[in-house]
């Protein structure tokens, strides 16, 4: 009797001390224990966090042979590189349990039993703390085993399935690159507080184009996400991102904020390069969510459909009005768009002449730049433009009334241009705020982050310093 009074005890202690406690930190995911090479898989990965908030990063560590893309991320910013698939958070969803998901795909070569681990890093009592998944096992079979059956992807949009049949139907060898904005497909509906947008595509050259969004959302501040589904095979390159979080895994193109900016429009633009894609029409569908009194809302950007061919500069000359006005991060490539257009709408030899003659001016200013130490830590500069050749201080001077220093890296095929090196994330905010302020007229300047040189996101730069964001 009186060991089980004992007992009885020992089990209401510990009761009370969960309670005060709060249930401790756990994550589980739903890997399957085999899976055939070349197939995919949706899996589920459960984190029940308690009362715990602000920042942290899941990464998951897969082996060679396996590949992850977002599903449903919970508001987190997602990447796949490296073989490290990582949910990045500014803030945690408030509730104690939430489900994020991810495809998981097998190559056609993979083979072996592979492991799966993975740690979730936070921020607790201004520490960091990690905490360890369990590891999954994935018995792929012996080499040369094949998937019998092909599981295809749902995707919370029902449309995007569409649009894949659409994009797959393009016509070989039709010619023509006018936009056609909603000629059919999803029209644009505002959502709730008026809240709307708008999108514009401009040809490049025959295979890429800018493609710019203008969400129109008033006063409405908080966390906002602008996606765009574009068509299978086409990659999207980020031109400019308002601040926001930008993503792009398959189909999928995304900018996130956890906090919108002021203004009561923004303004986002990314490029779209057709790689392989054969001639034809294509479209871009997307949506704009938001927080209106605490409740989820949605505005409809609409379908804009689009044509990829040799003969874009000519329809788009015949036919302005397919082609909106836009400033985008490269000056010199909205120059040769509209001295295109010229060129071919008066064709005199004055007009050849005249571009000739300012192509060589640009060059005669050029100057070699100065070549910076190797940098030590994290540090933070602000990106002033991109272009697609390399100017001088002159142009500079001229175009933007800026004659200070600046920096040139070559990013992902641009000409990047930067200027400073701040420790303080801070610092770098009030530099980009104070290029605007007095005039200079740059593209949407915006801040940077390196790691030891190597360009990295804000939000890593942000843990690793353990500073917090301002607006």
């Amino acid at each position: 009797m009186v060991n089980q009074l004992v007992l009885l005890i020992n089990v209401i202690g510990l009761f009370l001390i969960d309670i005060l406690l709060g249930a401790p930190l756990s994550i589980n995911q739903n890997v399957p224990a085999t899976m055939a090479p070349g197939s995919e898989v949706k899996v589920t990965v459960t984190i029940e966090k308690g009362d715990l908030t602000g920042f942290a990063k899941l990464q998951i560590d897969l082996p060679e042979g396996l590949s992850a893309t977002a599903i449903e991320t919970k508001g987190a910013s997602f990447t796949f590189a490296d073989e490290k698939a990582k949910f990045i958070w500014m803030s945690l969803p408030a509730s104690p349990t939430f489900k994020i998901t991810y495809t998981l795909s097998a190559a056609a070569n993979a083979s072996g039993v592979k492991h799966i681990n993975g740690r979730l890093s936070y921020i607790e009592d201004n520490e960091r703390k990690v905490h360890e998944m369990s590891t999954s096992v994935l018995d792929l079979g012996a080499p040369g085993a094949v998937a019998v059956v092909e599981t295809p992807i749902v995707t919370e949009d029902p449309s995007a399935n569409d649009l894949v049949s659409a994009a797959g139907a393009a016509p070989v060898g039709k010619v023509a690159v006018a936009v056609i904005d909603n000629a059919s497909g999803v029209a644009p509906t505002q959502g709730a507080g008026g809240v709307g947008g708008s999108r514009i595509i401009t040809p490049i050259t025959e295979k890429e184009m800018l493609v710019e969004v203008l969400v129109t959302k008033g006063s409405i501040r908080g966390f906002g996400k602008l996606q765009e589904t574009v068509p299978v095979g086409f990659t999207a390159v980020e031109k400019n991102s308002a601040e926001a979080i930008f993503t792009a895994q398959d189909r999928i193109v995304k900018f996130v904020w956890l906090n919108l900016p002021a203004s009561n429009e923004v303004r986002v633009v990314y490029k779209l390069r057709a790689n392989e894609k054969p001639d034809g029409e294509y479209s871009i569908d997307g949506e704009f969510g938001y927080l209106l009194n605490d409740e989820t809302q949605k505005a409809v950007i609409g379908t804009s459909k689009f044509f990829v061919g040799a003969r874009a500069f000519e329809l788009l000359a015949s036919d302005p009005s397919n082609m909106g006005t836009q400033q985008v991060e490269d000056p010199a490539l909205a120059l040769r768009l509209k001295e295109e257009a010229e060129a071919k709408a008066r064709a005199t030899e004055a007009e050849r002449l005249r571009k000739e003659k300012e192509e060589q001016a640009v060059s005669a200013q050029k100057v070699t730049p100065r070549v910076p130490a190797p940098e030590k830590g994290v540090t933070y500069k602000v990106q002033i433009t991109a272009a697609h050749r390399e100017v001088g201080k002159a142009y500079f001077k001229a175009r933007h009334r800026y004659d200070g220093d600046f920096q040139i890296e070559r990013h992902q095929g641009w000409i990047k241009y930067v200027t400073g090196g701040f420790a303080e994330y801070k610092e770098a905010r009030d530099r980009r705020i104070n290029y605007v302020q007095v005039g200079h007229n740059f593209p949407g300047p915006f801040v940077t982050a390196y790691n030891n040189g190597d360009r990295i996101t804000v939000q890593e730069a942000l843990m690793i310093t353990k500073q917090q964001w301002v607006q």
